[in-house]
């Protein structure tokens, strides 16, 4: 790991603000002080670290806007250690929890309210430590019949921001929306498991009856976590442009681009955001956000970024998140990102077109620099940049 008071990034070849209503920028240059963004665009010449981008793409990094985070870096679903690092060298330097439900004996069967809520607690303190130096919005409560409003209190108080509906009985709508009522009133977000059984096989699915009846914030994994709901009831939901719709890795992909085809429709691209709904039993897959993005680039009509957009500000907005967005005063969580040798594309906007994924130069967070030169999980960039330090020496440096 890099750090530095003041960091300038020049020679940047294209420039993606992760604001889906301005996503381009015409900016070579960006300069960062005490890990935010000080100027853009601008003249100066010095900074303690000076990256030479060579002309690649910089970009916000990415946000997964659905993980099942347990124990620190570890996740019994999969029996993996350090899960998280791997992610970091796939470009994702934020995470949202969708709930911690692989800690081993969750009572699923016979679920407890309490039980939820202090594992939610406890999450949010523990991820606050920020494993491998990513941003984790840990503390996912998942919401069941017994709580009253105090314990939303207590979910606030404990710092979390986040609740969703998988194993709750539908049937006692009432409550649902009270839930859902008492989580607003705290700024909270609300999620849904949408669709059929998760892999614990115990949730009741959810088509387009439950979500309009419980007016959620997000609906997660439309293209199915890993099943999908009916298509007709996908088409309701997009049709109406109340909801932020998740599309998830473990989904169904040949639903993706008829949800994109839908969403270009009602002119809803603002309200897609991107996740891994991982680790789960799809694996562990430090890519999946760079899949989708190329998988959502290569659509006829979804410029690649867009598609870039979906996965950094939209999600930021969604889950009303700092990063994602590159601006004046924002962290700056960044990466630098260019193409792999004998990719037919010519430039990174280009390949992403085409389907074809992209080597990673960079990865910042809050003006750190934490992977530098190549990403372990790819192949490394045609082109490297330069990096000059305070003491005169050159990188880009291993990570530490």
């Amino acid at each position: 790991m890099v750090s530095a008071k003041s960091i300038l990034i020049r020679n940047i070849g294209t420039f993606i603000t992760g604001d889906i209503r301005n996503p381009r920028s015409d900016a070579e240059t960006l300069y960062i002080e005490n890990g935010k963004i000080k100027e853009i665009g601008t003249s100066r010449a010095e900074a303690d670290v000076v990256i030479d981008a060579k002309g690649l793409m910089v970009t916000p990094g990415f946000i997964d806007s659905h993980v099942h985070p347990a124990c620190g870096g570890y996740t019994p679903v999969q029996e993996c250690v350090d899960w998280i690092t791997p992610y970091l060298h796939g470009g994702t330097t934020s995470m949202v929890s969708a709930g911690e439900l692989h800690v081993p004996g969750l009572p699923f069967e016979d679920a407890n309210a309490q039980v939820f809520k202090h594992l939610a607690i406890l999450s949010r303190r523990c991820y606050a430590s920020r494993p491998a130096g990513v941003k984790i919005e840990a503390g996912t409560m998942i919401v069941l019949p017994g709580l009253e409003e105090k314990d939303f209190d207590e979910l606030a108080e404990g710092g979390c921001k986040n609740v969703k509906f998988i194993y709750f009985p539908y049937e006692k709508m009432e409550l649902a929306r009270q839930y859902v009522a008492w989580a607003h009133d705290r700024g909270m977000i609300v999620k849904i498991h949408s669709g059929g059984v998760s892999r614990s096989g115990v949730n009741v699915p959810a088509g387009a009856k439950v979500i309009f009846d419980l007016r959620p914030d997000i609906v997660g994994h439309i293209c199915g976590g890993p099943i999908p709901m009916k298509v007709e009831d996908i088409v309701q939901i997009i049709e109406s442009k109340e909801f932020f719709i998740e599309i998830c890795y473990c989904g169904n992909f040949a639903l993706i681009w008829r949800v994109l085809d839908l969403a270009l429709q009602h002119n809803v691209l603002d309200r897609i955001i991107l996740g891994t709904d991982t680790p789960s039993g799809t694996g562990v897959t430090p890519r999946a956000i760079l899949r989708l993005i190329a998988f959502i680039a290569a659509h006829p009509e979804v410029q690649p970024e867009i598609a870039l957009c979906m996965a950094t500000g939209n999600t930021a907005k969604a889950h009303r998140l700092e990063p994602g967005i590159i601006s004046e005063g924002k962290p700056a969580d960044l990466l630098v990102l260019g193409n792999i040798a004998g990719s037919e594309g010519k430039s990174p906007l280009e390949n992403l077109a085409l389907g074809n994924i992209l080597a990673i130069a960079l990865v910042m967070i809050d003006g750190q620099i934490l992977i530098s030169g190549r990403s372990k999980q790819l192949p490394p960039p045609e082109v490297q940049i330069g990096i000059t330090y305070g003491d005169g020496t050159e990188g880009p440096r291993e990570l530490d």
